[in-house]
């Protein structure tokens, strides 16, 4: 039987963090585009098809060059650790594995080659399901087939099941069921990055920076992102109860939320003293260029004169919508982000769109170590310009792109197919952005003031952010949630300030700063 790949595939371009909707990761840009693959398919009669598409999408799309005996090697030895018996065990010898349960025994040899490995996976796999005298379904041990693989891959790659696939189809829309926060991995550890106005996760008084310790009694130790997010989600007045751990207090509580639908209002803005505008953009779904365009036409009428474009805690999102948003402060042809993937037939450069920008107007962009993705993208692109400036944090460092494919039985595969740059060349997936102005969090002990760091770190200027806010509150500055101390740092560099400067800029913010008592 030979396995047909013909049927035309929806792929979607993603960028990590997460936010908690019926469905999974912030889904990127539609595109349909047929999957041309070189299946090795009939060998199975109609078992592990679905193993077979997966490991052909990662032969022929993942962004490296797999190791076609790793990727093997990691799927027998998940499949073993799913049978779960003492009487199984695995040996892994340099003439040839074994592979033994209940004094019977089976022998395979990885050799690198896919076709002669996908024969010696199947003698495991009927061993194994022929020894568990039915205890361990044919689907059991696939799917643990396809866990190895995809844990022998980049953090971001994952397997969606069919419901997880379709609840993350529907990310894109800007509305989605659920409670209302946005999460994230950092350090091995789940947490909140925020939670959002009028949600279930705000009204049980979940904060950011509170941790994840178990949901509905089950221990969250160990699981990925999008393993929490399938047990975050649910159907409108549905349950859920999450055990939490708040560090600014040293305490753990526990929570029952009741699901609800939840419209994004991915863009919010307020006009500032000064003619100042203050955009705040909270993820990249189909709906923001289209909110975002709305605001700008507004703030022309009110005679905006400057932008503080805030990404902070923006987990990013479509790739495209990125695209557009950054158009809007470039002018049309220059060069926003690029991509690169295995092959010269994956590069891409994508541009500025829009021949009417605002590419002459001043600019503050403020990061921190939770902009991530497509946040990365628009402040990558908007610090390269030239007239934009950063101040912050370094940002989350996520310089990847993934692709998700349809698989034939419902199911999906979100893969990593490709890497971007900033307009520069810069890889930020180690470092993340670095803005020219950097907020320091006081729990460190960094030193503040003007600095001699190299030029790749991009940083000429440190601050504390308690220095910053015990400022301006002596200045009888009112500070809030949308106009925090860095805020109000911000809209003093752009006042009065008629074009975009970068350098200007960066005089205004040293003037401010050496008033400062640190």
């Amino acid at each position: 039987m030979k396995l047909k790949l013909e049927n035309k595939l929806q792929k979607w371009v993603l960028l990590p963090s997460l936010i908690i909707f019926l469905w999974a990761f912030p889904a990127p840009s539609l595109k349909w585009s047929p999957l041309i693959s070189t299946a090795h398919a009939g060998f199975f009669n109609n078992d592990l098809e679905t193993f077979e598409e997966i490991i052909n999408l990662v032969a022929n799309k993942y962004v490296y060059s797999p190791d076609h005996k790793k990727l093997f090697s990691a799927a027998i030895k998940q499949m073993v650790k799913t049978a779960d018996s003492p009487n199984v065990t695995l040996t892994n010898n340099p003439s040839g594995s074994t592979v033994t349960s209940n004094k019977k025994t089976t022998r395979f040899f990885l050799n690198y080659d896919m076709s002669h490995d996908m024969d010696e996976l199947q003698k495991v796999y009927y061993f194994l399901h022929d020894e568990s005298k039915i205890s361990l379904s044919k689907k059991d041990l696939e799917l643990a087939a396809i866990s190895g693989i995809m844990g022998s891959l980049d953090t971001f790659s994952q397997y969606l099941d069919k419901s997880a696939f379709e609840n993350s189809m529907r990310d894109t829309e800007g509305k989605y069921g659920g409670l209302g926060m946005v999460i994230t991995m950092k350090d091995n550890r789940l947490f909140v990055v925020k939670t959002m106005d009028d949600s279930p996760a705000r009204e049980a008084g979940i904060i950011g920076d509170d941790s994840f310790l178990k949901v509905n009694g089950k221990e969250i130790k160990g699981m990925q992102i999008q393993e929490l997010a399938n047990l975050l989600r649910g159907h409108p007045e549905t349950n859920v109860t999450l055990t939490m751990y708040r560090a600014s207090e040293e305490k753990e509580y526990t929570r029952t939320l009741t699901r609800r639908i939840i419209l994004i209002n991915t863009v919010e803005y307020e006009s500032l003293n000064n003619y100042i505008g203050y955009l705040k953009i909270n993820s990249f779904s189909k709906l923001t260029e289209k909110q975002l365009k709305k605001i700008l036409e507004q703030a022309k009428e009110e005679g905006i004169k400057g932008f503080i474009l805030d990404l902070r805690g923006n987990p990013g999102g479509l790739l495209r919508q990125s695209v557009k948003v950054a158009s809007y402060f470039l002018y049309k042809g220059q060069m926003i982000v690029y991509t690169k993937g295995r092959s010269k037939a994956d590069y891409r450069e994508y541009r500025s769109l829009y021949k009417k920008s605002l590419y002459k107007m001043p600019i503050v962009v403020l990061i921190n170590q939770y902009s991530a993705s497509a946040s990365e993208i628009v402040a990558g692109a908007l610090r390269d310009s030239g007239n934009a400036l950063l101040v912050g944090e370094n940002s989350y460092g996520k310089g990847s792109v993934q692709t998700i494919f349809r698989i034939s039985d419902g199911s999906g595969m979100k893969l990593t197919t490709s890497k971007y740059y900033t307009p520069s060349g810069a890889d930020i997936t180690k470092n993340g952005i670095a803005p020219e102005i950097k907020i320091i969090n006081d729990i460190t002990d960094e030193p503040t003031g003007l600095t001699k760091e190299k030029k790749t770190m991009g940083t000429s200027l440190k601050l504390k952010a308690s220095s910053l806010k015990v400022f301006f509150e002596k200045q009888g500055v009112e500070l809030n949630k949308t106009r925090d101390a860095t805020v109000e740092f911000a809209r003093r560099i752009l006042k009065n300030s008629n074009i975009a400067n970068k350098k200007k800029s960066l005089e205004k913010a040293r003037e401010i700063a050496a008033s400062i008592n640190y």
